[in-house]
């Protein structure tokens, strides 16, 4: 009799198609919803080119569905028992629902007319708006292939005709712009959800839509535009570099293109750091909880660019110093004391311009460098006073340098070290003797220079023969070697003068030739007479025995 009743009770029958009702629209807001999360990882990977999201995204995307999961069963539960508490207190949802609808009122209705149509209206604008942006990037992308076609056009005959690219960094520019312009149309259109949405917000009487809209409009827009300048920056450090190799590969800026255009690869990297450095500082302010933050930003920025441009302040003044010291010309002749005092200038200018731009940029942050330059003056001193033999060593070199003792290239004897000058720094010298060894000698403790690369020098050579020999068939023999030696030498520059005896045994003589040569070529002139020597010493024996034949 009382389950008859009640299952034959109305009201009953109302609250469990109210509660069915409720549960059939958080289900469908939950199979919604995970459709929506089933692709999102991949979408967020696709649409902005970071791919290193992809791992991240998969991962919150697993959580995000055990999580709905879990909180639609919690929901549905939570209806449930809020339904049978609804029913138990004896309320009716058909009395309910009646009595709402006897609330409306005539303006009620009208209200709500006039908000759905606004709300049909954004719609339909919505999707115009789509439509329209779709076809715009579509036309925008035709313009640009109509405009740049030596630039982007995969058809471009010649690979190294004037203006045109190579066909890999020609398709790298195309896939660019492609892409540019795909991210333009995205941001178009996830702007135009967001408007769409804050627009409804106001429409329905939602409160605060305008500070939230606002927040979400500008982080997305720091995000696409800071997207969209990093993808451009590619395309126009290529169409940068195919313009001065046009216009600056020749003539007299083609040394300073050569040495500018090489850090383009790093000056890429350094504006997009710059960028999205830029971007998120921002995107701090923007938040007001953490705008202390963007301070920092916009220091990172400046000093980014203080150190690109040092980088290229030390290209120019490479190029600035050869030029001026003549190493780029093809017909000089050896320049010994540009080759020492390049490298060495050179080195200077890094070092002090690195040490400007490092105090530039503590000055960004607001640091004070004038106690900096007092501390190192301070140090500086100290260290002096404790390192004399370091200081010794940098007066010394600056005194080889000034007074040209000698220089990169020439033919020195210092101490037991005897061979050619490498380097001349300001605290060392370095020398590569004949079995290839490098010797580093402190200047402080250079002393006597031999230098054979001052004005001449004598290729001296001893000859040690048995004293039963006719000296002066050798003797003639010696000067007639020394005489083939110049005619097929140039670094000869006088005439083999022949000593005579310079030592004499009961076994044996020794007998002394000395020639005038250039500076620094005296040992493999003396091996060269050797050998010519030995030629005409063969030269006369076979002589001798075909007089003896005869």
């Amino acid at each position: 009799m009382d389950l008859g009743k009640w299952l034959n009770d109305e009201r009953l029958l109302a609250n469990l198609i109210g509660i069915h009702v409720a549960l059939g629209a958080l289900l469908l807001v939950s199979i919604f919803l995970r459709k929506l999360l089933k692709n999102s990882g991949e979408q967020v990977v696709r649409r902005t080119g970071l791919s290193w999201l992809d791992g991240v995204s998969k991962e919150a995307v697993k959580g995000l569905h055990g999580l709905l999961f879990w909180k639609t069963i919690v929901l549905m539960i939570v209806s449930v028992g809020s339904m049978a508490i609804y029913h138990m207190s004896g309320r009716d949802a058909r009395a309910d629902f009646a009595q709402w609808i006897g609330q409306l009122t005539g303006a009620n209705l009208t209200d709500f007319g006039i908000m759905l149509a606004k709300l049909i209206g954004l719609t339909v604008g919505a999707v115009l708006a789509f439509r329209l942006v779709r076809r715009l990037r579509v036309y925008a992308a035709a313009w640009v292939h109509h405009q740049l076609p030596r630039y982007v056009h995969p058809e471009t005959p010649v690979a190294n005709a004037p203006g045109s690219l190579e066909p890999e960094r020609r398709l790298h520019i195309e896939e660019t712009i492609h892409l540019w312009l795909t991210l333009v149309e995205r941001f178009a259109l996830t702007l135009l959800v967001v408007g769409g949405l804050w627009i409804t917000g106001r429409i329905v009487g939602v409160q605060d839509t305008a500070g939230w809209g606002a927040l979400v409009i500008r982080i997305i827009t720091y995000y696409m535009v800071a997207r969209l300048l990093t993808l451009g920056c590619r395309i126009m450090f290529h169409v940068f570099a195919n313009l001065g190799n046009q216009h600056l590969d020749q003539g007299q800026f083609h040394r300073y293109w050569e040495r500018v255009v090489r850090l383009f690869p790093f000056g890429q990297k350094c504006f997009e750091a710059a960028v999205w450095i830029f971007a998120a500082s921002q995107c701090a302010e923007a938040l007001s909880f953490i705008a202390f933050v963007a301070k920092f930003g916009h220091a990172a920025v400046q000093c980014i660019g203080i150190f690109f441009g040092t980088r290229v302040a030390i290209e120019v003044l490479h190029v600035f110093i050869n030029e001026a010291f003549g190493m780029f010309k093809e017909n000089r002749l050896d320049d010994q004391k540009g080759r020492t005092l390049v490298p060495l200038l050179e080195s200077i200018a890094q070092y002090v311009l690195y040490f400007s731009s490092a105090l530039m940029m503590l000055r960004v942050f607001a640091i004070d460098t004038t106690h900096i330059l007092a501390g190192a003056g301070v140090v500086g001193l100290a260290v002096g006073l404790g390192a004399q033999n370091l200081v010794a060593d940098m007066v010394a070199g600056f005194f080889i340098l000034f007074e040209n003792q000698f220089l990169v290239g020439d033919m020195v004897q210092i101490g037991d070290a005897m061979g050619k000058i490498e380097v001349i720094n300001i605290r060392t010298t370095h020398i590569r003797d004949e079995s290839g060894k490098l010797v580093i000698i402190p200047n402080g403790q250079i002393k006597t220079v031999v230098n054979y690369s001052k004005g001449y020098v004598n290729a001296v050579v001893d000859i040690k023969v048995p004293t039963s020999v006719n000296l002066e068939h050798v003797m003639h023999d010696m000067a007639e070697a020394g005489k083939r030696l110049r005619e097929r030498r140039r670094e000869v520059i006088g005439e083999t003068i022949i000593k005579g005896l310079v030592e004499l045994t009961p076994n044996d003589m020794v007998i002394r030739a000395v020639t005038k040569v250039q500076p620094g070529s005296h040992l493999p002139m003396q091996q060269e007479y050797r050998k010519l020597l030995k030629e005409v010493f063969d030269e006369s024996a076979r002589a001798t025995v075909r007089a003896l034949a005869a």
